[in-house]
């Protein structure tokens, strides 16, 4: 008896989901962040923003202020 099903590659062409580096915002719980030389913007949630560990515009920017602290876990 012969299958009908697809064998299915394990590896994909998808880039593997970057970790997130995590900040807490120590003034407000929700907030728009905007990055202009990068023309975007950061959501504050719950007094939290996350962004991706190669995000290396973000993390400068919020390394840089007195106001975000790196959640560590």
């Amino acid at each position: 008896m012969t299958s009908k099903t697809k064998e299915v590659s394990a590896a994909t062409d998808a880039p593997a989901p970057a970790t997130l580096s995590i900040f807490r915002d120590t003034l407000y719980t929700s907030r728009v962040l905007i990055l202009l030389d990068a023309g975007r913007t950061l959501k504050v949630e719950k007094g939290q923003v996350a962004v991706a560990s190669d995000d290396t515009v973000a993390l400068e920017y919020l390394r840089g202020r007195k106001d975000f602290v790196a959640v560590e876990g």
